[in-house]
């Protein structure tokens, strides 16, 4: 193992001293099975790709390195948890600017910056737009793979969210739209007649709504069914802050780290949130999947909306 205190020039090779791979892996924090993940290298420095390569086999991970932005983008990319270590210096597109394409195209990749000309405004600024970490060279090996188990692990939570609201978001999209608009108004805490009363229904009609919205959505209490609702509305709001030019979007159709943000825009725009004094200030769903007060413990809101 390579001593915390050993720095390295990243201008050249990095020694790595002989030890099992399973130890490393250890080590380093990286699970024994996370031969899956893949990290991204972006150096016009062929040395400094070829040292981190030989570093992250050690530890049992894939790695592909590319000489800029513009390869990597070329570049077919795997579905599998991943994150990029980032050049700040490249030839063209910069490596604080790339972060900022990909966050406007959507794209969505744990970075980690590596630098030898780094100030606190270029970290600052690498830091507030998400980076995991940023780097000075030389560093220090272990300091390298800390931050790429952390970056692995971040878009693997991620991806595993994706998945969640993916499955929410197809059976919502099963519901009719008196089904999702009695699945809104329930979730935020309204009683049955209560939802009778805003929606004009008989309640016996709103309680066979509720029936269905709760045998199609697979929920077997409404706290069930809130969650559920908290997974959507959270992923409604990860696409309202998303600015993807819709030729963007076209490009990047089956693009892994593309953002989905078409079949949620579709599926806000199906019902509408009535405002009502009882219901306290809610949100349209043009706007947001359920009303602002999910943001909320479900308990209290159930709670200040009945007392309402």
């Amino acid at each position: 193992m390579v001593s915390n205190g050993t720095r390295h020039k990243i201008g050249g090779a990095l020694a790595h001293p002989a030890a099992s791979a399973g130890k490393r892996a250890v080590d380093a924090g990286f699970p024994l099975n996370a031969q899956d993940a893949v990290v991204f290298i972006i150096d016009d420095d062929v040395a400094v790709r070829e040292a981190l390569h030989n570093l992250l086999r050690d530890v049992r991970l894939q790695a592909e390195g590319f000489g800029s932005p513009t390869e990597f983008l070329a570049s077919k990319l795997p579905d599998a948890a991943s994150c990029l270590v980032l050049d700040i210096r490249l030839p063209g597109v910069g490596g604080l600017d790339f972060q900022a394409e990909l966050a406007r195209a959507n794209i969505v990749i744990p970075i980690i910056f590596m630098t030898g000309y780094a100030d606190i405004p270029m970290a600052a600024r690498a830091m507030k737009a998400g980076a995991v970490d940023f780097l000075t060279k030389p560093f220090r090996e272990q300091d390298m793979l800390d931050a790429v188990a952390i970056g692995i692990e971040r878009d693997r939570i991620r991806r595993e969210g994706d998945k969640a609201a993916s499955g929410m978001r197809a059976l919502f999209e099963t519901l009719s739209p008196r089904e999702r608009e009695v699945m809104v108004l329930v979730t935020v805490g309204l009683m049955n007649k209560q939802v009778a009363a805003k929606t004009g229904l008989a309640e016996s009609t709103v309680k066979m709504h509720r029936g269905q919205v709760m045998r199609k959505m697979g929920a077997k209490s409404l706290a069930d069914l809130i969650k559920m609702a908290e997974i959507l509305s959270s992923a409604a709001g990860q696409i309202r802050r998303s600015r993807t030019p819709e030729p963007q979007e076209r490009a990047n159709q089956g693009n892994p780290y593309q953002g989905n943000s078409r079949p949620l825009r579709v599926f806000q725009e199906e019902a509408e949130v009535m405002r009502g004094p009882s219901m306290g200030k809610l949100v349209p769903l043009s706007r947001a999947l359920v009303p602002a007060a999910l943001s909320e413990d479900p308990a209290i809101a159930i709670r200040r909306h009945r007392r309402g």
